[in-house]
């Protein structure tokens, strides 16, 4: 979190972002949204449970300043904007622990089938990182659930591109998901 990408709040937004996301994993949302969760929820991967709690709790505390330091920033109104937006994203994200601490792909060598009963979506870049967000159920058919997934880890980018995970619906295990990652 330290390391939060600033590259978003100078540019207003990224070209890449289609690519890579899609805003229907949380309707209602928007690209900076998004954009932000997808980075916080990486982090998930890469730190345990007591550092990420330790870092949302530093940047909590210095809210006020951050916020101040917009307020006197040298920027025209729709650099503001932008900024706010991304500030305003980011600490929804981390002062929540439903919203910090949300769905993910828990399971080792959970797979994306392309319907409830199975079938190949990518071949052999079905298997889910875990850690990988997942949106709110769409469908349930039996043990399985259709999701969208959101490509945090970067997975399915470059060699293993799979455009169906990208912007399309899965379904998975529903005993793949969980919230307790990483474990407490």
């Amino acid at each position: 979190m330290y390391d939060f990408d600033v590259a978003g709040i100078v540019s207003g937004r990224h070209p890449w972002f289609h690519d890579v996301f899609d805003t229907a994993f949380l309707p209602g949302s928007s690209e900076r949204d998004i954009e932000v969760m997808a980075q916080l929820q990486r982090l998930r991967a890469l730190f345990g449970r007591d550092d990420l709690d330790a870092a949302r709790a530093a940047f909590r505390r210095r809210k006020a300043q951050a916020f101040e330091v917009l307020a006197t920033a040298p920027l025209d109104a729709e650099g503001r904007n932008i900024a706010q937006q991304y500030l305003d994203t980011f600490y929804a994200q981390i002062e929540s622990d439903e919203r910090f601490y949300r769905p993910v792909v828990t399971a080792r060598d959970a797979r994306a089938y392309a319907t409830a009963e199975g079938g190949e979506v990518c071949g052999r870049s079905d298997v889910i990182p875990t850690g990988t967000p997942v949106s709110a159920p769409l469908q349930n058919d039996g043990p399985r659930v259709q999701v969208m997934l959101l490509d945090a880890h970067w997975h399915w980018t470059a060699r293993a591109k799979c455009d169906p995970i990208h912007h399309g619906p899965v379904w998975i295990d529903a005993g793949a998901i969980g919230r307790d990652f990483p474990e407490k």
